[in-house]
């Protein structure tokens, strides 16, 4: 799951994704509406959190445009705004949902996620708490992976890159694929984190088992037969 904060505060801006981080999402931060634009022209995301005032202008002025960037992207707006009349003004406006400011930390990140299953149901039937591939299962709530009867403990990054193949068994994800889902805009092609990460997912699945992570140089990695 992948999440855009958009909040100049920044004391707020880093709270939140510290709170996103923990809770095992992949996140990135900007400061302004230009800044989300341009980002969303060059990444995808799963749900925007908007603060709605930025700068002092109303941010679902651009509700508009981030539609025509990203139709498919889920926009849950922050706002210190938060009587009635704001809350169904954001909505009518085009946001998926709506928070007032002071929030709790833990129903917004409860309230991404039911976003984000909104959006996969709206795509069409989804196992949305569980992804199984022969013998791998992997629950999505309670962010745990077996092998088999036996339990893996994997480290966040391990656990969003195995996520992201298990869920297109046998479809091939580039590096700078990968990098874009489970990675911030922080990180550049030329960073070997993703093969360290691959690695210590291969060492971690495969022991007592056929590997299940295949991958080929110069095209990517993917999960299971093609």
């Amino acid at each position: 799951m992948k999440v855009l904060i958009v909040e100049d505060e920044k004391k707020v801006r880093a709270f939140i994704e510290q709170a996103l981080d923990q809770a095992g999402m992949v996140v990135d931060t900007v400061g302004s509406a230009q800044d989300m634009l341009s980002a969303l022209e060059t990444s995808s995301y799963d749900v925007i959190v908007l603060d709605r005032l930025l700068d002092g202008v109303d941010a679902l002025e651009d509700v508009g445009k981030i539609r025509d960037l990203a139709p498919d992207v889920k926009v849950l707006v922050l706002s210190a705004l938060g009587d009635v009349d704001d809350k169904v003004k954001g909505l009518t406006e085009g946001a998926d949902d709506y928070m007032g400011k002071p929030f709790n930390v833990s129903e917004l990140t409860a309230r991404i996620r039911a976003l984000v299953r909104r959006k996969h149901k709206l795509g069409g039937p989804a196992k949305d708490t569980m992804i199984e591939y022969e013998d791998l299962k992997i629950d999505l709530e309670r962010q745990r992976v077996f092998r088999g009867d036996a339990r893996v403990d994997l480290t966040r990054k391990e656990f969003q890159v195995l996520t992201l193949l298990a869920r297109r068994p046998g479809a091939v994800f580039s590096k700078s694929a990968i990098l874009d889902q489970a990675w911030d805009m922080n990180h550049y092609p030329e960073s070997n984190i993703v093969e360290v990460t691959i690695a210590g997912l291969r060492a971690k699945l495969d022991r007592g088992h056929r590997r299940l992570i295949q991958s080929r140089r110069g095209v990517g990695y993917w999960l299971g037969e093609r």
